[in-house]
């Protein structure tokens, strides 16, 4: 579904990333581990759309991303693309539902529709309880469910997600795993997680590791 071809990145004099190559198939969860520096974030951002490489490109179904003008291109990330980040990044004065709807209101469908699904995503995930409560009054656990309901509200082709159990304890951590597994089965949605979890990597199909820029293995 999307190929990473010879994708370059500095920041100033420093090289992040070193002509990586990869190939993200579709209906699988990929993990992307390696040490602290190893420039997975870099790669995720890249691949996800949210940063220009130096060189290469990022080819989604034979479309190449980065030749799509900014409007297209975010229109193209909005439908497609779902994020879940190490700190969830919900808006702090929208309630959960509001949170979750507003890719969906972004993307241009009615309104009635947008909270619709919004709120079927939030009660499959255990939140019924919490639709109106804002980031401030929910758990970190349900933070990230929350999180997890809005990046799949677009029903999106694939889901980046950044450390996503990286700022909770071992039972939301648990939880949020199987539900990512869970997701996978139910929908054959594709994931691609940079973790520094064992258990996270775990449940991939597949694991790429990293160090100092380049893919060591797959």
């Amino acid at each position: 579904m999307i190929e990473i071809k010879n994708v370059t990145k500095s920041f100033g004099s420093l090289t992040v990333l070193h002509d990586i190559s990869l190939t993200i198939p579709e209906g699988e969860i990929m993990a992307i581990v390696g040490p602290s520096g190893a420039g997975k974030t870099t790669l995720l951002q890249i691949a996800g759309t949210l940063d220009r490489p130096d060189s290469g490109s990022v080819l989604f179904d034979n479309t190449d991303l980065f030749r799509l003008k900014d409007r297209k291109l975010s229109e193209f990330r909005n439908l497609n693309i779902g994020f879940i980040f190490q700190f969830h990044q919900l808006l702090p004065e929208f309630s959960a539902l509001e949170n979750v709807a507003m890719p969906a209101l972004i993307a241009g469908r009615k309104r009635k529709e947008a909270f619709a699904e919004a709120q079927r995503l939030l009660t499959d995930l255990g939140l019924s309880q919490r639709l109106d409560h804002k980031p401030s009054q929910l758990s970190g656990g349900e933070k990230q469910r929350t999180a997890i309901a809005r990046a799949l509200v677009n029903k999106p082709r694939v889901v980046f997600a950044d450390e996503p159990t990286g700022s909770l304890d071992s039972r939301n951590r648990d939880e949020i795993q199987t539900i990512i597994s869970g997701l996978r089965e139910s929908l054959g949605q594709t994931f691609v997680i940079v973790t520094h979890d064992p258990q996270m990597a775990e449940i991939a199909n597949r694991t790429v590791h990293m160090e100092d820029g380049k893919i060591i293995y797959l």
